[in-house]
Parts: structure tokens; sequence; C-alpha cells
């Protein structure tokens, strides 16, 4: 007997890893074939001719693996029928098919296909996509694109940012390392460090993917993207980066737009400071002064007075450094880096020319600015920012700019000044019964204050604590705004020309005037932020 009775095959082929085997080849010809039926079914090529010469070379392949007493001989003798049958398919569709259909028989076809594969697999995988401007989705790189490990740092950094509500990202880079930062809600959250080629992948490939200049890394550039994030929506990042002798930096907004301009009653302004505010908006003249120091709301809040003037009855116009982004029906100029005052005053009394009823001014850049607005402050609504703690050092400001004490004060209508404080984490503050001597500390009446609210970032879950799924553990939850409120009358005015400002002091609290701290602690008693919050957000200046 020269080898083992075929019967005595059988036992061999039922070891513990052989039926599996089998099992696994019938199961990939069966997905092939599958496969090519899709293939004949799309091209309208004879799809029951060759699945029946598919079927038929099968059974042959598989019939004799069977049959024949030798295992592995049985299996690359089915191989190669297998194989055969779906080579011999493959030249027949060539010959009928479009050439740019047609299939390449070599290595890079093969990995060709791996590739594709793997890059199927990757945005299969991927918890965020980039989009095209017009929202189709841009394929996630897949393990061998040298671009991979970027998408991967970007998808970790979102992965992190937006459950939590981030507005921006920053990615700095120097000679040796990158660092990568998160803000949420006001407050950086550092992130894993990594080296500086990672840092400069990122950056390249957001540029890349935003249409930006690739070769200057230098020049400031600014661009858009829109972003997929599964459970957590779409949302469009506003790119800007530089670079320079010491390394390259690219600051990422996330729904800068959206998150910017908010409706004049959603500011968070006390129902006595809305009063007193809402005649002076209404008015067709004067100025109002926007102060707060920088990170503070700046933007938002003067973006919202201004948006709250009808653009289609009125023309508006602002002169900005950098436009946030375009109000509908708004004219929005840009003041050219490096421009003298000459330039500037110019380029104001070019817009009073045309009759504008509302003027916005981004920042009060000198004295000469300061006369031409007092000029026009009759006739034309002024809105300004200034860098300033509080309102009465933006009123400091204004007069000295102007140079005339009445002066300034018949041109100016109001002042806001304002700190943004994160708001509690509804879903997991807890209250406490304050100290009294704290309470005195702060100027409120021990006997009327019950509780206050902290945060704690945790939830009980049979009575175990549990991160809260709400915060991710941060213990608040977006901000708002607090706010002092100066509206200025007859009487205000005369005091301001006489420079008796303890008086204007004494006129303004008579007529309930809310200090910026009073503001924030009413935040407090209404349960919308803490104390230690609130000491954080105001820090120095305030009072």
């Amino acid at each position: 007997m020269t080898g083992p009775h075929p019967t005595l095959a059988y036992f061999v082929l039922m070891s513990f890893y052989k039926p599996i085997l089998f099992i696994l080849v019938v199961s990939v010809w069966a997905w092939v074939a599958g496969w090519l039926d899709k293939d004949l079914d799309k091209y309208s090529l004879p799809r029951r001719s060759w699945n029946a010469v598919q079927l038929a070379v099968a059974v042959v392949a598989f019939g004799l693996w069977l049959l024949i007493a030798y295992f592995w001989v049985g299996l690359i003798l089915a191989l190669i029928l297998l194989i055969s049958g779906f080579f011999g398919y493959a030249i027949y569709r060539n010959a009928h098919v479009p050439a740019n259909a047609q299939w390449a028989f070599s290595l890079d076809f093969l990995r060709q296909r791996i590739e594709q594969a793997q890059v199927a697999q990757a945005s299969k995988q991927a918890t965020v996509s980039l989009l095209t401007t017009d929202g189709a989705p841009i394929e996630v790189p897949g393990p061998a694109d040298p671009r991979s490990a970027a998408h991967l740092a970007l998808q970790n950094l979102m992965d992190f940012a937006l459950p939590r509500g981030g507005d921006r990202i920053d990615v700095t880079i120097d000679a040796e390392q990158c660092a990568m930062v998160v803000h949420i809600d006001g407050v950086k959250f550092p992130q894993n460090g990594s080296d500086a080629a990672l840092g400069v992948a990122l950056i390249e490939y957001l540029k890349l993917q935003s249409g930006l200049d690739m070769a200057d890394r230098r020049r400031r550039q600014s661009g858009h993207l829109l972003v997929d994030a599964e459970d957590f929506g779409r949302h469009t990042l506003d790119l800007t980066c530089a670079g320079s002798t010491r390394g390259m930096s690219m600051a990422v907004h996330i729904d800068r737009q959206a998150r910017t301009l908010i409706n004049f009653d959603q500011l968070g302004l006390l129902e006595p400071q809305r009063q007193h505010l809402e005649p002076v908006l209404e008015g067709a003249n004067g100025t109002v002064i926007v102060a707060c120091p920088p990170q503070m709301g700046l933007t938002t809040t003067i973006y919202s007075l201004v948006n709250a003037h009808d653009p289609y009855t009125q023309s508006i116009v602002t002169l900005e450094q950098k436009v946030a982004f375009e109000l509908e029906g708004v004219s929005h100029e840009v003041i050219e880096p490096g421009a003298d005052t000459e330039a500037l005053s110019r380029r104001l009394a070019g817009i009073l020319r045309t009759d504008p009823q509302v003027v916005m001014l981004s920042k009060l850049p000198d004295a000469k600015i300061a006369r031409q607005i007092c000029d026009a402050s009759d006739a034309v609504r002024f809105y300004i920012g200034l860098r300033q703690p509080d309102t009465f050092s933006a009123f400091r400001s204004w007069v000295k700019a102007v140079g005339d004490r009445k002066r300034a004060g018949q041109a100016l209508a109001a002042i806001i000044s304002q700190r943004l404080v994160r708001k509690l984490c509804m879903v997991c503050r807890v209250s406490y019964q304050p100290d009294k001597d704290a309470l005195r500390k702060l100027n409120l009446p021990p006997d009327r204050v019950s509780k206050l609210y902290k945060h704690t970032g945790q939830v009980l879950v049979r009575e175990k604590p549990q991160t809260c799924s709400n915060c991710h553990g941060l213990g608040y939850r977006e901000r708002v705004g607090v706010f002092e409120v100066m509206v200025l009358d007859d009487d205000a005015r005369a005091l301001i020309g006489a420079g008796n400002l303890d008086k204007l002091r004494n006129h303004l609290r008579r007529r309930k005037m809310h200090w910026l701290q009073e503001a924030a602690l009413y935040k407090a008693l209404e349960g919308v932020t803490s104390i230690s919050e609130i000491t954080r957000a105001l820090g120095k200046g305030s009072k």
C-alpha cells in the first residue's frame, strides 16, 4: 500500500483545525463569488453563465479536495482551480468593460486594493471625519497613509473638546515639542504633549484640507473646514495659522459664528439692567462703549448690539481689525495692518460722508478718532470696543482720548462692562449652606441667603459616585455674561462736565446701577454659577 486508504483521509480531515480551514476557504469563495455577481450585474454581463461556471469550478475544486487522500495536496489543487476560475472571468471582463474600469494584474493593483480596504476600514472606525465645503466626506487616511497620525491627533483633540463644549484648540510648536491645548468655557485644558513632527503634520494636514498655501509657513493664513463628529453632529472649524523663526502655531475655533452671535436678550443682563439699557439702544445717536478684558466676550456683545438694528431700514457700517463674521445687510470694512492715524481718520471720515445710522469700531485707536466720533455722535449711533476692566476705567479712558470732559460726556450714551462666568452643570451641582462670615464679606445678608451651589462633576448612581455625563466631570457647562451698565442722563453729564466723579457714582447708585461683582453675585444666588467661579472670572480690578 503506497498511501493511506481514502477512508482514512476523512479522519485526517476531521482533525481540529482542518474543518475550520475548509469552512474558511468555502466562505471566502462564497464572498468573492457574490462580489463577482454584483460586478456582472453592474456591467450587464451574462450573470447566469458565469455564475454557473464559478459554481462548477467550485464543485470540482472542493470535490477533489475531499477525495484526494492528502489534505494539503487537495488544498493546493482546489486553490489553483478556484483562482483559475476567477482569473478566467477577469480576462473575459476586461474585454467587455471600458478601459477605465478594467482590472490590472500586478502587485500595484493588489496594493491599491489593500489600501482601499484599509481606507474604508479607517473611515468606518473614525469618530471624526472632515467634509468638503459642500458637505461631501473626505476620505479618512488609512494606516499606510503618512497623514494617518495627523488625523488621529485631530480626532483625539475633537473627541475631548466636543463632548465638553470646547470652543478652541491651540497647537503650538517649537524646535523640540508640540503643545496642544483645548479651551473649554474660558479655561485651558492641556492635552498630552507630542513631538514637533506630529504637530507639524497636524497643521499641514489641516492646511491641506482647507486649501491654504502649504509652502508658506510664515505668513498668517486663515481657512475653514467642516467636520462630522457622528453623535456630536457637524461643526465648522475656523483655522488661523502663522509661523516664525521659533516655530509654528495654529488656532482652531469651533463654531465661532454660532457662539459669537447671540441675541441681546440672551447675553445675561439682569432685568433692571436691561430695562435701563433698552431705551438707550432704541435711540438714534450717542456713543455706547463696550469694555472688558481680552477673551471675556467683547466681540459677542458688540456684535449682538449691532445685530439688534435693522440693516434694511438703517445703514450700518463696521470698521474692524478683523471681521469675526459677516452680519447680513451690514457693510464690514477692515483696518489694514499698520494703518496710521491719518489713514484711519480718512477712512472714518469717508464712512461718515455716506450718512450711516450705526457705526461700530472694534477699538478706539487715538484721540483724533475719538474727537471725530464726538463731532458725529449727535446724528450717528456709535458702538466702540475698549479693553478696560470696568465702566469707570473705560469712562476715564474715553475722557482722556477726547481731551474735554464736557464734550466726552455729551457724546456718551452708555458704557457696558462685562465678564463671562461658567454656568454650573444643572445635572451635578449641589447646594450647601454658606458660612455667615463669608456672606458678610460678600455684602450678602446672612439671614436671607439659605443656600448656594457649587460644582462637583459627579452624580450618584446606586449610591456610588460616577462622572457626570453632561459636563464630563468639569462641573460647569457653557458661560453667561455678567454686566456693569452705566446709563447716562442729563444730570450725569452735568456731573461729568464739572469733573465731580464721586457725586457721579452716588447718582448712578441712586439710579440702581449694579456693580460688576453685585451682578455676578445675583447669578450665584440664582444657582447659575458658584462663588469660586465668580472669584476666578472677575479677578483683579472689579468692584
